[in-house]
């Protein structure tokens, strides 16, 4: 965004009328601290008015909930200070633990109770007497200033989140579109910059789609049914990603072995090809449909004439198979507004998809013990030392430790975040030892203020500043002491600057030595998770406890951690980590529909599926040791043995074919470069076991 671009413009002077007036209502009002509601507003205004609501509201209950932990808490330990300071530190870290366990912006509120907690307990320990007044204080000048920031943004030229919402899923699926026409032109070629940022852009857009929604709904009841819409396409548009890179690889299995494609396959490509250019009629889904079902069978019926391998007919059959989940899921995206007409304003059930979560344990563990040395650790400094002014070191470590907390490395955002409170130190300097003195009205204040609270506003609402102007926007109207008498102390000021750059530094170095972490290193334990997630999904076949439920739970869980991995991979790219859970994904979707859906009918033929399970988990087992562990040979043979069995048992019985294909794809995602295979020794006296078994029986 420019710098005086309409939006930001806007913005700026909106966010510094709803200061101007936090701050006259704080005054009159005869509050304690009125440089928290002007404070207020510039962390809760947000370019959209929704958003501005939404943040305004999380940001009180927040407030609330750190309120009545600090009034419970601070009579009983207020008299030992390293008990006091053990129970607020625990306190900034257990809320930031809960907070990590949230991924949209609700999140806000638990952590906003952590470090108000601080903001309201460690600056009145030399007066215990007023922590009533204290937490009543920040709760009124907190609502003074989530008031005025919600009515400013939502009356004064309100921009509406709608557009964004609209635009956000639209792009999703216009991104899979393109991808999808690329792979089947052969425009571009593996792992081409392109298909990487596509892939990218739509492993992000489900996580936007989830934070548009959360701010959006307090629209009101003219987004209602836009959230309806988008909560039922966003179940749909998330196997966009897999279906997309199946198609990929049998393209390039077909490419790689030089298939030619069959004149019936051509036509229905062109066909495909066609329908997926023609935007008017993608959401016409039944043509295509039939055609893909036709060109399926025709493709079936060649090989059993002898007309086309088995090998050939089954990576056919996957690529029209999936091309086919590619209409359909472009079917129920363009046609689900006509069906949410008729649901409730209730959407509890399409959110209720959503709650397959991937969460790193033990980077939530970690950050939640980086806040806790932080803020303790700065605790220990002020009380050995004694410093009088030394409160707001512990409290800018609690907000410094908490604000990048959901970040993989935050030492970049922290350093911008640094920048900032020099920056307002600085500018706290020359207004009160020059400016504010000369003020002596209100209308004198407000003159000497707007020009730098103008620029604040233009600062964080351009992505490139947003962080230096929050910053600075937190600490200058404490540092420069707005309140009832505007005599603003330049000792006070400098005291409390240097206790809040000892406060950064010490959430600095604790993150340095601790949480800085690189992308690729959540990746790879995303990963890891993800195989044990497979490894425990194969392990519930072979017990045949699983279910369609706990198969739509794994695609979930995994699709989940996709979206994590692929933005990580692409900010810190890792040669061993490329394709990483997409193979997994279908091998585990693969394993259910070949023995789950089939299990009678390979029970029928008494075909024993549990050796090849048995080397598949210790396969996955050695991947979680070391994440390049290439399959075994006994896994391999085990895959070819069943894989013979079938074919030759799907010329009698058309209905083997299906679990074949299924076996096939398994084997297609371990073994890709494994042509089909040629029966040894040992399988084919395995192969007439079998046939003896099947005519004892």
């Amino acid at each position: 965004m420019q710098w005086f671009s309409k939006n930001a413009v806007y913005f700026a002077v909106k966010t510094c009328l709803a200061a101007f007036l936090a701050l006259y209502i704080s005054l009159e009002l005869n509050l304690d601290k009125p440089a928290w509601a002007v404070t207020t507003v510039f962390i809760a205004s947000q370019l959209y008015s929704a958003s501005t609501i939404s943040k305004s509201l999380f940001r009180m209950l927040g407030t609330l909930l750190g309120g009545v932990f600090i009034f419970f808490v601070f009579p009983l330990t207020v008299e030992h200070p390293l008990l006091f300071s053990l129970c607020i530190s625990l306190w900034v870290s257990v809320c930031l633990y809960l907070s990590l366990h949230d991924r949209t912006p609700k999140s806000y509120v638990f952590m906003l109770a952590g470090y108000s907690a601080a903001i309201m307990g460690f600056p009145e320990v030399m007066t215990p007497m007023s922590i009533t007044n204290t937490v009543l204080s920040r709760i009124e000048e907190i609502a003074v200033g989530t008031l005025c920031s919600s009515l400013v943004h939502a009356l004064l030229f309100p921009v509406s989140m709608r557009s964004l919402l609209e635009q956000s899923v639209s792009q999703w699926y216009l991104n899979a579109r393109k991808l999808c026409h690329d792979l089947l032109s052969g425009i571009p070629s593996d792992k081409s910059p392109e298909r990487d940022e596509i892939l990218t852009r739509m492993a992000t857009n489900p996580q936007q789609v989830e934070i548009l929604i959360t701010h959006c709904v307090y629209e009101g009841d003219a987004a209602r049914r836009l959230i309806r819409l988008v909560s039922v396409q966003y179940q749909h548009l998330s196997y966009l990603i897999p279906t997309l890179t199946a198609i990929e690889m049998r393209l390039q299995r077909i490419s790689a072995q030089q298939i030619p494609f069959p004149d019936n396959v051509a036509v229905v490509f062109r066909l495909f090809l066609h329908w997926l250019n023609d935007g008017e009629t993608v959401g016409e889904t039944s043509g295509i449909q039939l055609e893909l079902s036709r060109c399926q069978s025709d493709i079936n019926a060649a090989w059993r004439n002898g007309e086309l391998s088995i090998e050939h007919c089954l990576l056919f059959t996957g690529l029209l198979e999936r091309m086919a989940d590619f209409v359909r899921i472009a079917g129920a995206y363009q046609s689900v507004g006509g069906l949410v007409s008729d649901l409730s304003g209730d959407t509890t059930p399409a959110r209720g998809k959503r709650t397959h979560r991937f969460y790193d344990k033990g980077m939530i563990r970690l950050s939640a013990l980086t806040a806790f040395c932080a803020v303790f650790g700065s605790c220990l400094l002020w009380i050995g030392t004694g410093w009088h002014d030394g409160a707001s070191a512990p409290v800018m470590a609690a907000i410094l430790s908490s604000l990048f907390v959901s970040m993989d490395t935050p030492l970049t955002s922290m350093k911008l975040f640094v920048r900032g409170v020099i920056v307002a130190i600085v500018i706290s300097v020359i207004y009160v030892a020059l400016l504010i003195p000369q003020a002596t009205s209100f209308e004198a204040l407000m003159i000497c203020l707007a020009p730098g609270l103008l620029l604040l506003g233009l600062m964080i609402a351009r992505p490139s500043t947003n962080m230096i102007g929050i910053s600075v926007a937190i600490q200058i109207p404490g540092f420069i002491g707005l309140g009832h008498h505007l005599k603003p102390d330049l000792v006070l000021l400098i005291n409390n600057a240097i206790a809040s750059l000892t406060g950064v530094l010490f959430a600095v170095v604790a993150t340095v030595l601790m949480r800085n972490k690189r992308p690729s290193w959540t990746a790879r334990r995303a990963v890891r998770q993800g195989l044990r997630e497979l490894l425990r999904f194969i392990k519930e076949l072979e017990r045949n406890g699983s279910s369609l439920l706990g198969r739509q739970r794994f695609i979930s869980l995994m699709l989940d951690k996709v979206n994590v991995v692929l933005p990580r991979l692409r900010l810190d790219p890792q040669p061993d980590m490329a394709g990483m859970l997409l193979a997994e994904v279908w091998m585990g979707v693969n394993s259910f529909d070949y023995y789950a859906r089939h299990k009678t009918l390979l029970a029928k033929y008494q075909l024993d599926s549990g050796q090849m399970f048995h080397e598949l988990s210790l396969f996955l087992k050695r991947r979680l040791k070391s994440l390049q562990a290439p399959p075994h040979q006994d896994l391999l043979d085990e895959l070819d043995l069943l894989m013979l069995l079938l074919e030759r048992l799907a010329k009698q019985d058309d209905n083997l074919l299906t679990p074949l294909f299924h076996l096939y794809s398994i084997r297609l995602y371990l073994f890709p470069q494994q042509s089909w295979p040629v029966a040894t020794p040992r399988q084919m006296e395995m192969m007439q076991l079998q046939d003896y078994r099947q005519r004892a029986y």
